[in-house]
Order: structure tokens, then C-alpha cells, then sequence
């Protein structure tokens, strides 16, 4: 980095420490979790907002790309830095600013380790929802622009759904904060799951909510996946939603065994861990619900009440990757979500490809959140085969085409980083690429933050949109545009149980989707009960107040028609998808300015 530069940077933050070109920290900056990344030319360590300030209007005025980094935990090589870009390192932003039990939220800086923020929590009885794995080593900065989730999403919900609000530092160094109370489109949304493109986040209010004061395991045994994914949708659909299911095959528990005792059976094709949480009462109700349908289609049902049976029954699930490690074979966690109904094929479709790669891979463990279908195929090597790296990459990629030729979505807690990019125009359109292409441009203009990171480069399909980009522009500059209401003439509806979701048609009244819903014995939170004579697209293009946080989250996904007269379709049916910008969050309150909404997928569960 030159001289003049790094001074520069020197003077703005203040001397110190604050900014770093030795080797050592230059090598210690390099890489994400898995050891991809590029060495950056320089590395600074702010403080505080207005040092991310400084460093982001030096960085502007000398056009040096600025790589967000915190806990490192990435799993989609997207820390790639380079000998011309600074990592702006955030740990030192690692403070709880206030946690209030009372209104149950903390504020925090976003360097503040996820694991850390639990514990001092821990004494007021309360937890942040979003629980990764990589909750050790992840930070609640690279949580919220990841969108993480976690075992425990199927009840509690992603990190968006437990974001309140942030502040952020845009590209021309002007500070800005987005709230989910704020009227007009959800740009909090749309910064959530950016993967570090759009903004640095400097301080985040985040909600919080009490410990489940009892927490029961079963684990079911299952001789076909087939059998396990209906039982998980059996369960479903009594109306019981389980704060956590996690699956298992049979390729990982046998594969596993080779380093540790898992102490799950061998001879099954798919275990199925649950845990169900609440009072007393709600356990009790809850847990003799899931016991019931275990019992009738599992192999076998284990059932652990006290802390230290749940221990045991979860180990071979949580712990197992560590005997792995230590181990010293190489291992690489994949990412991709599928409906749930299509779990099985899934399974033999990534089991398929470990059989032709046999070779060069010792196995594929297939783990994950099995309740919103979000798999994490786990690829295990010797690290002295010279054929193992080829052989991870093409196998990665063939899981990827098995999950979007599914319906899936490349990847429901990762991100794209640059692991996946090539696979985004599978993914969306040229005109949805478009689209979240001007997010990014109207955002970072100087492509600043991260840059090479989530879209592909650009392709002579992709259409100019200049009505759409009018029209993010104007959000951002704080005057949204307006149109006037409209909807698109679907009148769809489609009530899916086993995957808890709803397809509406944006001209289907509030009124008659609220008899439908009741008919089918299901609830969607985000559906009113006011104003029945409204249409769909109506509710979500002029939400606001309470019914503008119910919709923010309850909706999926929205096809809409832009300005400019393309067609998109922005998230889907899958329950978690952090692929690309999270352009569907515009349209919440947007007032059709970004285009009439023609169809919404929303999540529903069963009424009890």
C-alpha cells in the first residue's frame, strides 16, 4: 500500500495501533474460517463510529476498497481483501452498550463476539434468538449482514426477524440508521444478508426474549428418510412447532464413528434430534405431542429430560466436528436449503455424489436444520490426497445444482460470498440480478465495500431499470416515490402445511385469503383482521405500524413487475435463503414505487 496512503489512514484514526502494515497482522487478517482470502495491503482497527468515518472518507478519497472483518467464522469466502484493499477490522467495537430487560433488547457494537453477548445476558434471563454454530467465534456485525440462523430458527426465526434497529456508516462516510418501526421500504431488510457490501454497521439494537425455563430432547430413529421428513411434517402439522430439528443420515453418523462415539444408532438412514421448550405445562403438552408421532413411525425414540441426558443426546450432532478437527483430516461444512418435502431427495442426491467422488473424498456427512430444510452437507478428505481439492469443488458445486434443480436456493445461512457466485445467475434472472445490481450501486457507487463479493459480473442480458433505480435511490435519500396502488389480477391461493408457507395472489382481498386460511385449519400472522375489503398486495405495499412488523416477518417471498415492465421474482418458498440482496424487503411499505406486486409467499402455521 503506498506511503501516502497509509499516513493518510494514520492521521485519520488517530496514530496507534489503529492502523497495521506489518506482515504478521497483515497474514492474521487474511482469511475467513476455512483459510480462503487474499492478504490485505493494510489493516484498521477503529474504535469507534467516527473512526469507521474517517477511515471511509479516506478510503473514498484515495479509492481503497474496505474489507469488513470481525470473528472471521465465514463460510463463503467472502473476506477476499487483496495487496490494493484494507480489511477494516471491528473487533475492537466489541462492547455491550446496554442490555434493558425491561424492554428486552440489548445495544451493541458490532465487534461483540455472539457467544460473549449470551453470557452476559445469561444473569437477566435472556438470550438472543440466533444461535450458529460459530456462535464462539462469530460476531453480532457478521450475524446481522450474513442473516444468520441456527438450530433454533424454525421457532424463533433468522437474524432479521431479531434486528430493531442499526447504525451504519455509508460509502460516502454519512452515518445513517434504519429502524423496522420505519415507514416506507424495509431498508434494514435490505442491509440484513448484504454480506458487508452496502454499509458498515457500527451499533445494533437487538431484540431479546426469555429463556425457555424447560427444554425436553427426543431423538427418532428412522429406516428411510422418506419416513423421517414425513414425520418432521406429521408433527408439523398438530399444530406443534419444535424449537429445534436436526437431522442426521446414515453416511454421517457411520462416518462420524470413525472419530468419536456418537452414540447414534448405525443402522438407520436418518436420525432426527428435536427439542421442544416453554413451561411446565407447554413441554409437557408439546413433548407428549411429539413422542406420540415419533413412536408411530420411528425405529426407535429416546427422550431426555435433565440437562445432562439432552448432553448426551445432542453430542454426536454438536460435537462431533470438533473429534473431526483434532482428528487432522480436512473438512468443508456446505449450504443449501430446500423445501422440506424434498429433504430425502436431497439426501441421495448429495449421498449420489459422494459415491463419484469415492476417490478422492472419504465421505459426506449430510447435517442441518432439518425443520426449514436448510442441509449442511459436511465433506470430509485426507488432506495429503492430491485429489481431494478438485474433488470438493466439483462435488460442492453438484449439491448446489441438486438443490436448485429441488427448488432450493444455494445457500440459507453462509451467504454467496465468492463460493457461490457462479452459481447466482442459476439462482435469478438477468432482471433480478439487475435489480439487486442497483442496490449496490446506489448504495456504494464507488463499489467501495467489498467489492467481487455476492453478484456475478455484469452480463449483456441484464436490462437497465432506470424507474427501479430511481426509485431505491429516492428510499435512501429518505423521499420514497410514489405510485399509485395497484395489484396484479392473481387471485392464487395456496396453502402448503408441510412446508408452513402460503402462496397468495396480490389481488386475493384480506377477507377472503382470512376464510380460506380458516378453512384449511392454518394462521398467518401477517394476514389483519381490519380493513377485510384489501387486497394482498395492497397490505404489503402500504404497511405500516403493527401491521407493517407483521408482514416484515411473515413474508417470504413477492413476484412482482417493476417500473420498468420486467418481471421478478424476489426470496421464494424456501425458509431460509440469504442468496443476493433481500430485495423483496423494498416492496414492505414501498407504495409500489418499486413496482405492483403480483404474488407473495408468507409464512403460516397450523391453528391449535
Amino acid at each position: 500500500m503506498d506511503d501516502t496512503i497509509v499516513s493518510a489512514f494514520t492521521v485519520a484514526l488517530r496514530g496507534g495501533d489503529a492502523v497495521a502494515i506489518d506482515e504478521v497482522t497483515l497474514a492474521q487478517n487474511a482469511k475467513d474460517y476455512w483459510g480462503f482470502g487474499r492478504q490485505p495491503g493494510l489493516v484498521l482497527r477503529p474504535r469507534s463510529r467516527d473512526d469507521v468515518v474517517a477511515a471511509v472518507k479516506v478510503a473514498a478519497e484515495h479509492h481503497v476498497s474496505l474489507v469488513t472483518r470481525a470473528g472471521a467464522s465465514n463460510c463463503s469466502a467472502g473476506v477476499m481483501a487483496g495487496a490494493d484493499r484494507a480489511v477494516i477490522d471491528l473487533t475492537q467495537m466489541n462492547r455491550v452498550l446496554d442490555i434493558n430487560p425491561t424492554d428486552r433488547t440489548a445495544r451493541v457494537q458490532p465487534g461483540v463476539i455472539n457467544a460473549d453477548l449470551q453470557q452476559q445476558l445469561a444473569p437477566h434471563n435472556l438470550v438472543f434468538s440466533p444461535d450458529p454454530v460459530s456462535a464462539h467465534l462469530a460476531s453480532i456485525g457478521g450475524n446481522i449482514i450474513e442473516n444468520a440462523g441456527g438450530p433454533h430458527a424454525l421457532k424463533y426465526g433468522v437474524t432479521y426477524n431479531h434486528v430493531l434497529s442499526v447504525e451504519a456508516v455509508l460509502a460516502d462516510g454519512a452515518v445513517i440508521n434504519f429502524n423496522a418501526a420505519d415507514d416506507g421500504p424495509d431498508l434494514l431488510g435490505i442491509l440484513i444478508g448484504s454480506e458487508g457490501t452496502l454499509a458498515i454497521l457500527t451499533e445494533a439494537t437487538v431484540a431479546l426474549r426469555p429463556i425457555a425455563p424447560v427444554t425436553r430432547s427426543l431423538m427418532g430413529s428412522f429406516t428411510t428418510a422418506r419416513e423421517a421428513a414425513e414425520t418432521i411434517s406429521a408433527i408439523i402439522r398438530t399444530g406443534t412447532v419444535p424449537a429445534a430439528v436436526e437431522w442426521l443420515d446414515r453416511a454421517g453418523i457411520n462416518g462420524l464413528q470413525q472419530f468419536t462415539d456418537t452414540g447414534y444408532p448405525t443402522d438407520v438412514d436418518a436420525i432426527v434430534l428435536i427439542d421442544v421448550d416453554g413451561t411446565d405445562a407447554e413441554v409437557d403438552r408439546d413433548g407428549a405431542i411429539v413422542e406420540e408421532v415419533l413412536r408411530q413411525h420411528a425405529t426407535e425414540v429416546r427422550r431426555a429430560d435433565d440437562d445432562d441426558a439432552r448432553a448426551k443426546l445432542w453430542y454426536g450432532r454438536l460435537h462431533a466436528p470438533d473429534a473431526v478437527v483434532h482428528s487432522g483430516k480436512g473438512f468443508f461444512i456446505g449450504d443449501v436449503t430446500v423445501p422440506r418435502q424434498h429433504i430425502p431427495e436431497m439426501q441421495q442426491a448429495i449421498q449420489d455424489t459422494a459415491k463419484r467422488h469415492s476417490d478422492a473424498l472419504l465421505f459426506i456427512a449430510v447435517t442441518g436444520h432439518a425443520g426449514d430444510g436448510d442441509l449442511h452437507p459436511t465433506t470430509f478428505y485426507d488432506k495429503e490426497n492430491p485429489a481431494a481439492p478438485a474433488a470438493l469443488e466439483a462435488a460442492n458445486n453438484e449439491i448446489i445444482e441438486a438443490a436448485l434443480n429441488l427448488d432450493g436456493t444455494i445457500t440459507g445461512e453462509h451467504g454467496v460470498g465468492t463460493e457461490k457466485i457462479q452459481f447466482m445467475t442459476k439462482r435469478f434472472t438477468p432482471v433480478e440480478i439487475a435489480a439487486q445490481r442497483i442496490v449496490k450501486q446506489v448504495f456504494d457507487p464507488a463499489h467501495t465495500f467489498n467489492p467481487g463479493i455476492m453478484l456475478p459480473e455484469v452480463s449483456p442480458q441484464e436490462p437497465a431499470l432506470p424507474a427501479f433505480e430511481a426509485a431505491v435511490r429516492a428510499a435512501l435519500d429518505g423521499h420514497p416515490k410514489s405510485a399509485p396502488d395497484a395489484d396484479g389480477d392473481d387471485s392464487t391461493v395456496e396453502v402448503n402445511t408441510g412446508n408452513l408457507n402460503l402462496v397468495v395472489g396480490a389481488a386475493v382481498t384480506l377477507g377472503d385469503l382470512s376464510r380460506k386460511l380458516h378453512e384449511q385449519g392454518v394462521t398467518c400472522p401477517a394476514i389483519p383482521t381490519d380493513g377485510p375489503d384489501r387486497t394482498v398486495g395492497e397490505l404489503i405495499a402500504n404497511a405500516t405500524g403493527e401491521e407493517r412488523l407483521e408482514v416484515r416477518h411473515g413474508l417470504l417471498g413477492v413476484e412482482v413487475v417493476l417500473p420498468d415492465g420486467a418481471v421478478a421474482r424476489f426470496g421464494g418458498q424456501n425458509m431460509k435463503d440469504v442468496a443476493g440482496y433481500d430485495t423483496k424487503r423494498l416492496f414492505i411499505g414501498g407504495r409500489n414505487a418499486f413496482g405492483t406486486i403480483t404474488s407473495a409467499v408468507f409464512k403460516i402455521a397450523v391453528a391449535r
